[in-house]
């Protein structure tokens, strides 16, 4: 049971005008609309099984942090803070909250030229800002992680298959093993000669941008945190300019010619940064096929692990896509 009354009573938002409502396309958390006396607002109850993980709470404060800081560059959401912090603990859940906007995402098809480049500008922007933060300490680095071994990919389906026997998607995944134990051989590669030498959203796809006209605004600051520019930025042309499997050349070179007229991508790595690609959406399989399959679930988390399930199949597919895509990538960058 989620508490919003309590909820509204910590952010002195003086009660609620009517019932909250669920906001649709939370992939992890869940978001509901308050209509208050002071406003309306976005209160996202964050997962639980998430937040159970070592440091999952300080990484939350930190990520809005960097989301504030860079409010002062380029259009953030940043959540509200309450007692100094961005993050309360409230009825037994973890909740962020923030202004509503009533602008909305943009996707496939609709996405034009203009969302590309101006997508391009900001990301550019985005990296410039970060770099200096990072230089400064305004906030301090989290320190290099230790090099993951790749993951063995039967291992991952075995456990899968002993939690969730007779899953429908259990078999795509079988099938597709010797295609991901190679793509982690390939991110095992390429990962560790990448940089991560700025602050940046790490999450930029049309989900986390919201669209006011032809002013974005970004939000979903959770992911943030150092990474190298250009692997974020490949992701960024990936994501925004994929329509139905295939790139489309005019969004790519759109958001590519914007992003380098602020920063230049002259003598990036980007064979490794190609190869680096792989492991986002890799990590992002394992969580989901651990999700689907209740490993990685509250007990009562029906619909945590049928959301998993879809992403199972969904990110199965975007990495066969991506194969061919990346090839697409690699002669339009000219790299």
């Amino acid at each position: 049971m989620i508490h919003f009354r309590e909820i509204a009573a910590h952010y002195g938002l003086g009660g609620l005008l009517s019932a909250p409502e669920p906001v649709l396309g939370g992939l992890l958390h869940t978001t509901y609309r308050l209509d208050t006396p002071e406003g309306s607002y976005a209160a996202k109850i964050l997962n639980p099984a998430v937040m159970k993980r070592p440091g999952a709470a300080d990484n939350m404060i930190r990520s809005e942090r960097i989301a504030r800081a860079m409010a002062e560059h380029i259009p953030a959401v940043a959540a509200v803070e309450r007692d100094g912090s961005p993050l309360s603990l409230i009825g037994g859940e973890y909740v962020m909250l923030y202004p509503w906007l009533t602008c909305r995402p943009v996707f496939p098809p609709k996405i034009g030229a203009r969302h590309a480049e101006k997508i391009g500008a900001v990301l550019a922007r985005m990296h410039e800002a970060g770099a200096a933060l990072l230089r400064s300490g305004t906030i301090p680095a989290e320190g290099s992680a230790s090099p993951s071994s790749p993951r063995v990919w039967e291992e991952e389906y075995a456990s899968a298959e002993a939690a969730a026997p007779g899953a429908p998607w259990l078999a795509p995944l079988k099938e597709a093993v010797p295609m991901l134990d190679e793509l982690e051989e390939r991110a095992g590669k390429g990962s560790p000669s990448l940089t991560p030498s700025v602050l940046s959203h790490r999450d930029l796809d049309p989900k986390n941008v919201l669209w006011e006209g032809p002013s974005p605004r970004i939000i979903d600051w959770e992911s943030a945190g150092e990474t190298d520019p250009a692997a974020e930025l490949l992701e960024a042309l990936l994501s925004w300019s994929a329509c139905d499997g295939q790139l489309r050349e005019d969004l790519f070179r759109a958001m590519a010619d914007a992003y380098r007229s602020v920063r230049s991508v002259e003598g990036e790595p980007w064979d490794a940064v190609f190869d680096a690609s792989f492991r986002g959406p890799l990590d992002w399989l394992a969580y989901n096929v651990r999700r689907a399959s209740g490993q990685e679930t509250d007990p009562d988390g029906n619909h945590d692990r049928m959301v998993g399930a879809s992403e199972v199949s969904g990110t199965l597919r975007a990495l066969s896509a991506r194969i061919p895509q990346l090839e697409t990538a690699r002669e339009w960058l000219g790299v």
